[in-house]
């Protein structure tokens, strides 16, 4: 057990907050050392005993397989500085307390009442981000340009759900001038939910388009869901939002917010001035009142993320200077648009998500792709998508133009149907492991293949025993 020296939450307040019992197993004689015990506390939150940081609060969760509570003596092992457990598993720990222990009805709603009442202590900027497409690379770039005005906070990896946005916001701390958080959402009314607990006084949306439709039934219902961030904010506070997602800026009518457009619409607030693709180093952007730069990520969709976060660094203050270099130094996580070579080919790796827009936007890459003498377009499923299934996968490959589309997965005659009727040619594989065999026998100088998939299609896996390189 490791108490935070210099907690953001003390035990009592932990208590407090979360309108639960703290129970210590070895309570001090002296009222000094109780008084020392009680100030004493957490510094941040942690669901995951392997990733637990010395004197963070354990937060146990039930899972599909498990459950926390069986890890909470191996969080105390870790060095955790206190841990919540639900009230009817208390008993497995009666009397044998490995550390501090607030005991609570659910840990869930504990953990939201715990972040609500310590966010409300903070007073900085903090940004929402949604949005059907590149909220994650947004984020990341938004808070690159505030992190040169003073030590920023942002959401790590994909933590943007009813727990993993808590445990950004327990992150905070008072040297932090400003915070950047994602918001995800696959059911209607979880943006509200994350909004009312994160209160955001700015947000960025990036777009609304058909990710998780199975959920929602129309993309206007996604377009409200995505606005709702927007109605979370306060009167004149600031809206980021891209101007190329007209049903979106139908669904923010009534909102109280400053809007601030940017995308690559003619009346958009923020936008480019010229645009020089060059391939894999990425795209040399012109943006008005910026110096000149070049984006490292590829494709035209990733030049919108970089004008959500030049907007931002206009109205935030920010040099342009220092803007546009911490822009430049962003580079992209595995499995979104990563460029790699094997056997002298271009890959455009991209499996961490599908959805239309996104595999739309990354055709059209592929499209553009320069020196290319044979492109190749690898599509597994986009999932979550319901009944428009179908439809949307043959719609989504009358998009390949110039291209081979290689089809895998349960929609793959889906795809081929699209791709006939934009007359190029098509392959239809069995399993994954049929296509990487072809796509090995593919490879060469001049190829370019394009791998898109949702996560869940695990297209990844046509990679494996094929040697790339960066």
């Amino acid at each position: 057990m490791a108490l935070a020296v210099h907690p953001t939450l003390t035990l009592t307040q932990l208590a407090q907050f979360s309108g639960g019992d703290l129970v210590v197993r070895d309570v001090p004689s002296s009222p000094t050392e109780r008084q020392a015990l009680l100030r004493s506390g957490v510094d941040g939150a942690s669901i995951d005993t392997r990733t637990l940081s010395a004197g963070q609060l354990f937060v146990p969760l039930p899972g599909a397989n498990t459950d926390g509570h069986r890890f909470i003596g191996q969080a105390f092992a870790r060095g955790a500085g206190a841990a919540l457990c639900a009230r009817d598993r208390y008993s497995e720990l009666e009397r044998r307390e490995p550390g501090p222990l607030i005991v609570v009805d659910d840990v869930t709603a504990a953990l939201q009442r715990i972040t609500g009442r310590y966010r409300a202590g903070w007073r900085g900027a903090l940004y929402g981000v949604t949005g059907s497409v590149g909220k994650t690379t947004t984020k990341d770039l938004v808070a690159a340009v505030l992190g040169t005005l003073g030590p920023t906070l942002k959401t790590e990896g994909n933590l943007n759900n009813h727990w993993g946005v808590p445990l950004t916001l327990l992150g905070l701390k008072g040297e932090h001038v400003a915070a950047v958080v994602e918001m995800g959402s696959n059911h209607p009314g979880e943006i509200a939910a994350l909004a009312a607990l994160a209160r955001p006084n700015r947000a960025v949306i990036t777009g609304a388009g058909s990710a998780h439709l199975e959920h929602f039934g129309s993309r206007e219902a996604i377009a409200r869901e995505k606005a709702s961030l927007a109605f979370a904010l306060g009167e004149g506070e600031t809206l980021f939002v891209s101007a190329d997602s007209p049903g979106l800026l139908d669904a923010l009518e009534g909102a109280r917010c400053r809007r601030v457009t940017y995308g690559f619409a003619r009346g958009a607030d923020v936008r480019p001035r010229a645009l020089e693709p060059r391939g894999e180093k990425g795209t040399r952007v012109e943006v008005e009142g910026f110096p000149p730069f070049t984006l490292a990520l590829v494709g035209r969709h990733q030049v919108a993320n970089a004008l959500g976060g030049l907007a931002v660094a206009r109205e935030a203050g920010a040099d342009p200077v220092a803007a546009v270099r911490a822009i430049e130094s962003y580079r992209p996580f595995e499995g979104r648009m990563e460029v790699r070579r094997a056997r002298g080919a271009t890959l455009l790796v991209d499996y961490y998500n599908a959805n239309p827009e996104s595999t739309i936007a990354a055709l059209e890459t592929l499209a553009a792709w320069p020196d290319a003498t044979r492109r190749i377009a690898l599509l597994g499923d986009m999932l979550e998508l319901g009944e428009q299934a179908p439809e949307l996968h043959r719609a989504t490959a009358l998009r390949a133009r110039a291209a081979e589309v290689w089809a895998v997965g349960e929609r793959a005659e889906d795809y081929a149907a699209g791709a006939r009727t934009a007359r190029v040619p098509v392959r239809v594989f069995a399993d994954v492991a049929a296509a990487a065999e072809a796509l090995r026998s593919a490879l060469g100088p001049g190829v370019v293949v394009l791998l898109k998939a949702s996560r869940g299609a695990r297209l990844e896996r046509a990679l494996l025993g094929l040697e790339t390189e960066a």
